[in-house]
């Protein structure tokens, strides 16, 4: 039988005075238990359900909910609210709140609460009180502080100078000392006659407060008790009066009714069990005999607490200074390997969760990655490949890896702020529990540096994997840069040329004949006829407009005085009426899109280009010329129907013209796109962010 406990974390006596008796008890009656750890931590209803690790994982047979560890962030008092957390197919009882429908162990309180105040009041004639109550919605420190009370003013009627002053504390040592201070600041260091704290962890507390301020003559040492009884009270000096919870009582109770329930056996719904006064020195009597301890074994106690208390303080601080300095996985379990043996530890796993879940059609189940794995005094390194291993299947093979039966282990989050990266498992002697939260800190803060650590190496690679390839891009980019020019100044040159033979071989030659011509009419002897001198004027005038064609083809004066629109309407009629190829022409541009010169200049001659390669290369019947606004941005087409391009190879090609074409684009921050046309034929693209 595998049963859960669930109960607040081990650093307090009473929580762990009641674990070791559940789990003394468990292993003589041959159970298991799994101690789940709640966080001291507000969660909302939803949050606290997930927090808790489903029975599935550790196929657990029952629960043991110690119900006041959590009733300040949840609500529990009926079967749904526990039916909510854990389905309806496990049986659980309540230890220390009634929950309707589940079955509950109490503790009679109420009663030795009021003998205690009788005690005080008629006993030793206290008259001015402070009652140091617990968290305000945790139904303990609810009633017994109602109680504390209801007993002062019934005797206030008999006893006027009687009075009360009710300080909250959080159920803690540090809490009392607060709730000490604030008292006597607001009471203008008023001394109480005697303190009444709803605990004994508070009660210590203020035996702190009092040592603290051992040299402030404003504060005197008082009457103090407790509630609880637990094991440091009667080694307190004084001696701590408080009422005794009948912990192991308790503890036993449950484990066996939990016993019986899952048995099938019928169980009573609600078991109380009284608890008692013991009177000791704090509140002025003498303690009684069954509580006296002599002299020496009061001093060997004292003086084995303090020992083993230094030891253990001084082997965590080291443990936190190593961890500190641990810079991967393998450094912290050196640290933790290194220092198991002193703290006595057989069975000790650290598991990281991961990210993923596995779905299954019934629940999700967490997946781990196993950091460190000590069974029976031995590490276990076979668990060390395995990566993304659900919680329930680990702890299954963790549990079979020896003939060691009835381990009981606790179980603790690693938690950095509200985030859980994973957990603890461990089986370890009482007085090393309340170390074991604190190590669990540090083992939460390592995790969380070493992740940090790889995840700024692992954007550091990728970073510098970026700026190479960013390099190499830019260097491609300064290259082809390079290529560009070297091909526009080819094409320059070759323009020049061009221009240069042309003006030789034709405008050059039409003049020389016009020349000839003339020296032919002065040198005749008869008058020049009419008809001469029209063939003279005609040739004068063929000459002017082919010197004109070629000062347009070197800058397109009408792109200032007659606008892009109409200047490109004119390319393409000039090209249709040159080459006999169809070109259809399309202008949709918003009116408010205005271009600069260098744009209209770039885009008329790109343009120009393409047509000259259908012209010359595409064998095509008609090609479109599209140039349209679309969404801030200024779309240029030209599409023919031909052959396509012969070298095309993802959008580009070696071709000089192709080339003059890209960089007019780049001069203008254009890209330029070279694709096939379907079904066939060629569609250059240039887009001109607005």
């Amino acid at each position: 039988m595998r049963l859960g406990l669930v109960l607040n974390i081990l650093d307090e006596e009473y929580q762990i005075y009641l674990y070791t008796g559940i789990v003394k008890k468990a292993k003589e009656l041959g159970i298991e238990i799994v101690c789940f750890q709640q966080e001291n931590t507000h969660f909302s209803p939803d949050e606290l359900i997930s927090f808790f690790p489903k029975k599935e994982y550790f196929d657990l047979d029952g629960i043991i909910l110690l119900t006041t560890v959590i009733i300040d962030n949840y609500e529990i008092n009926k079967k749904e609210n526990i039916e909510k957390i854990w389905g309806k197919d496990i049986p659980v009882i309540s230890v220390g709140q009634k929950v309707d429908g589940v079955p509950s162990l109490l503790v009679e309180g109420e009663l030795s609460m009021k003998e205690l105040v009788e005690h005080l009041i008629l006993k030793h004639n206290y008259r001015n009180f402070l009652y140091i109550s617990g968290m305000k919605n945790h139904p303990d420190a609810i009633s017994r502080g109602n109680v504390f009370i209801q007993t002062i003013s019934e005797y206030q009627k008999k006893i006027p100078d009687l009075k009360y002053t009710v300080q909250r504390a959080s159920f803690s040592e540090t809490y009392a000392i607060k709730a000490m201070s604030d008292y006597y600041e607001s009471h203008n260091n008023e001394n109480p006659d005697c303190v009444v704290c709803a605990n004994d962890n508070m009660a210590i507390g203020v035996y702190k407060f009092f040592k603290m301020n051992r040299d402030n003559p404003a504060i005197q040492e008082c009457a103090v008790t407790g509630f609880d009884d637990i094991p440091q009270a009667k080694y307190e000096l004084p001696a701590l009066t408080t009422i005794r919870q009948p912990l192991k009582e308790l503890g036993e109770k449950a484990v066996y009714i939990m016993k019986d329930l899952v048995e099938g056996k019928e169980v009573p719904q609600e078991l109380v069990i009284p608890s008692k006064v013991i009177y000791r020195k704090s509140c002025g009597c003498d303690s009684s005999e069954e509580e006296n301890i002599s002299t020496k074994d009061f001093l060997n106690h004292i003086q084995a607490n303090y020992v083993q208390s230094e030891s253990l303080l001084r082997l965590v601080t080291h443990i936190g200074q190593d961890m500190n300095y641990a810079e991967s996985i393998s450094g912290i379990n050196y640290v933790i390997n290194r220092n198991v043996e002193q703290l006595g530890l057989r069975n000790f796993c650290i598991l990281r969760f991961s990210n993923t879940e596995k779905k299954s059609a019934e629940k999700k189940e967490i997946l781990v990655d196993p950091l460190y794995v000590r069974r029976s005094g031995l590490e276990c390194y076979e668990f060390y490949k395995e990566i993304k291993l659900p919680l329930g299947q680990f702890y299954k093979r963790f549990m079979k890896m020896d003939d060691e039966e009835h381990t009981s282990l606790a179980f603790k989050y690693l938690t950095t702020g509200t985030e859980i990266i994973g957990c603890v498992l461990y089986e370890a002697n009482k007085n090393v529990l309340p170390y074991l939260s604190s190590i669990a800190v540090n083992i939460a803060q390592g995790l969380t540096r070493i992740k940090a650590m790889e995840e700024r190496e692992k954007r550091s690679e990728y970073l510098e994997k970026e700026v190479t390839k960013r390099t190499h891009e830019l260097i491609e980019a300064n290259n082809k840069r390079m290529e560009v020019e070297a091909e526009v100044l080819k094409i320059s040159e070759l323009e020049r040329q061009r221009f240069s033979n042309d003006l030789h071989d034709d405008i050059c030659q039409r003049l020389a004949g016009i020349s000839m011509l003339c020296r032919s009419y002065s040198n005749q002897d008869t008058p020049v006829q009419k008809s001469q001198m029209v063939e003279l004027a005609e040739l004068i005038g063929d000459t002017l407009q082919t010197t004109r064609q070629y000062a347009h083809n070197s800058y397109p004066v009408e792109l200032e005085s007659l606008g892009m629109n109409h200047s490109l309407s004119n390319l393409c009629n000039s090209f249709r009426a040159q080459t006999g190829i169809e070109c259809l022409y399309e202008w949709k541009v918003d009116k408010s899109v205005e271009l600069n010169n260098l744009q209209k200049l770039n885009i008329f001659r790109i343009i120009q280009e393409a047509l000259h390669n259908v012209m010359k290369h595409s064998r095509a019947s008609s090609v479109t010329v599209s140039v349209q606004s679309v969404a801030r941005k200024l779309q240029v087409q030209i599409c023919d129907n031909g052959c396509g391009i012969v070298n095309y190879k993802n959008g580009a090609s070696s071709g000089l013209g192709l080339n003059s074409m890209e960089y007019r684009a780049n001069q203008i921050g254009a890209s330029f796109i070279i694709k096939q046309n379907k079904p066939t034929g060629t569609c250059v693209q240039v887009t001109v962010d607005l």
